[in-house]
């Protein structure tokens, strides 16, 4: 059997990449299938038995009440689950999707993203003036996108290229929430590979973080060097970014209202 990683760059609210995903586990076959999941993540969907949709609450009220990093991940997923319904399609539906086919033909599945307590305390300790700008990001994003597809455009190359060359104007962001996590998720598939030399692998993953794991998982298959000591350090948040966090998980409420309104 030839080794093969193949890798699926989702939408996480298109139902294009749901059905990309069903597709491409049932033609290939693979013997692994890695979601960009944490085991916390994964246990919310085990304990909905593997059902999203709108009327189940997905989010726990110990996780709301935990403090800013709680209530910070409650609000950017209420974010998803808002755009979302627009679109008929429940976020994290291709994950979903994709442990499902898994089961259906056998294939063991692998969790590969990092602990989503350590991306959040990335976001808990980002500067003032980047947590402001992403508030305001989303607008900026689409200005230049060419919709020529609708919403489906969102996955075309340059499209994800111009949306990367953005969040990149926010290092500490974009670092933390983006290339940590593409090192973390290209780390777990290359040892993934190397204990099973003759496996076949599918791995589906956010389309912002397909490149970026190619490009790690070449370099780790070339002995390149690559800095993976601080992908899981979990940083001391400073008093002032306890205050700002505070500040920061009150304008998302408001954001997040807007949304609702401006969705509706």
């Amino acid at each position: 059997m030839e080794t093969m990683i193949k890798i699926i760059g989702t939408g996480h609210v298109l139902q294009k990449s749901v059905n990309e995903v069903r597709e491409t586990i049932l033609a290939i076959k693979p013997n692994f299938v890695a979601v960009e999941l944490d085991r916390k993540r994964y246990e919310i969907l085990e304990e909905n038995n593997f059902e999203v949709n709108f009327e189940q609450e997905h989010y726990s009220a110990r996780d709301l009440f935990s403090g800013p990093a709680g209530f910070i991940q409650y609000l950017l997923a209420m974010f998803q689950r808002e755009i979302g319904k627009k679109l008929n399609v429940f976020p994290g539906a291709e994950m979903r999707e994709a442990i499902l086919c898994a089961r259906e033909i056998k294939a063991n599945v692998i969790l590969i993203d990092r602990n989503i307590n350590i991306t959040m305390n990335r976001i808990l300790n980002l500067p003032l003036n980047e947590k402001i700008k992403m508030l305001t990001l989303s607008p900026k994003m689409t200005k230049d996108i060419d919709f020529e597809d609708g919403i489906n455009s969102i996955l075309d190359p340059k499209n994800l290229n111009k949306i990367t060359n953005i969040m990149k104007k926010f290092p500490k962001f974009y670092n933390g929430l983006v290339e940590e996590r593409d090192i973390y998720m290209a780390m777990n598939l290359y040892s993934l590979q190397s204990r099973f030399p003759n496996a076949n692998i599918v791995a589906v993953v956010g389309a912002g973080h397909k490149e970026g794991i190619e490009k790690f998982l070449n370099k780790f298959e070339n002995k390149e060097k690559v800095d993976i000591k601080t992908i899981n350090k979990v940083e001391k948040i400073s008093p002032l970014s306890h205050f700002t966090n505070i500040l920061f998980a009150f304008i998302l409420v408001f954001a997040l209202v807007f949304l609702k309104l401006r969705l509706r």
